[in-house]
């Protein structure tokens, strides 16, 4: 743990780029998005922006991002593990992608209304109408070459397993005939998962932060798998392709286990 000195220090830091996101969201964001509309795609504008807040916040929670494998240049859906909501913020970092998220990530205070501003699609967890007009909408979005991220599992994990990957979202890479590329975020720790990162269940967002902000440095390794081809697949193959995998990249991880119930 660092000193309480430096902890509060980082927290003000924090809060004054937490500041700088209501005003980016509200403010800056929109306004980037009328302007852009009158002279190429907006979204490519607005992307630039959300990238830059991200990787400011991952310098101050002193999140050391390690990628491995290569970013496919192509329309990708990407698939990856969910530990925490880190996650989203290191994946929003290094990617040029919008996010599929469950509704209640539209009332975040701030990364609400920045996922609103970045396209994020929001679906409603357990509602398969919901689910199947994402699917379309992620279709057609990916026909006009931007990418997507979307965590299968559904919720997230304490980092020592995998759970089943649901498939339905996949579809719109089929029909869209774009890539699917596996993402494998691990939080590297002598013991296996550095015990800061996961945010599982009912835990407090607040608390959370407080002791992200206590951390001398957190590792994170992105490693991105072989692209996989969506051509003459069907969706739960695909799934299955993508999550063994992820599972192959932990191979070594001390105590890590794979999730035999999915």
């Amino acid at each position: 743990m660092i000193s309480q000195s430096c902890r509060l220090l980082r927290l003000m830091q924090l809060v004054w780029h937490l500041l700088l996101g209501m005003i980016a969201a509200h403010l800056v964001l929109g306004a980037v998005h009328r302007l852009a509309r009158r002279h190429a795609d907006p979204q490519r504008h607005v992307q630039a922006v959300v990238q830059w807040w991200n990787r400011k916040l991952c310098r101050i929670l002193n999140l050391r991002i390690r990628i491995h494998g290569r970013i496919n240049p192509h329309p990708t859906l990407f698939v990856a593990n969910h530990i925490s909501w880190l996650d989203i913020v290191c994946l929003a970092a290094v990617l040029d992608a919008r996010f599929v998220a469950k509704q209640e990530v539209r009332d975040w205070p701030i990364f609400g209304a920045m996922a609103v501003r970045n396209g994020t699609l929001f679906i409603k967890r357990g509602d398969t109408n919901d689910t199947a007009m994402a699917a379309d909408q992620m279709t057609w979005s990916l026909l006009q070459k931007n990418n997507f991220i979307v965590f299968p599992e559904g919720t997230s994990t304490c980092g020592m397993t995998v759970q089943r990957f649901h498939a339905r979202l996949l579809q719109s890479a089929i029909r869209a005939r774009a890539q699917i590329q596996a993402v494998a975020i691990a939080y590297p720790h002598p013991h296996g998962v550095n015990p800061a990162a996961p945010f599982v269940g009912e835990e407090n967002l607040l608390p959370h932060l407080w002791n992200l902000l206590g951390q001398p440095a957190i590792e994170v390794k992105l490693t991105f798998c072989r692209p996989l081809s969506t051509q003459a697949e069907d969706r739960r193959a695909l799934a299955y392709q993508a999550r063994d995998q992820i599972l192959s990249t932990f191979g070594d991880t001390a105590g890590f286990r794979e999730d035999l119930s999915a």
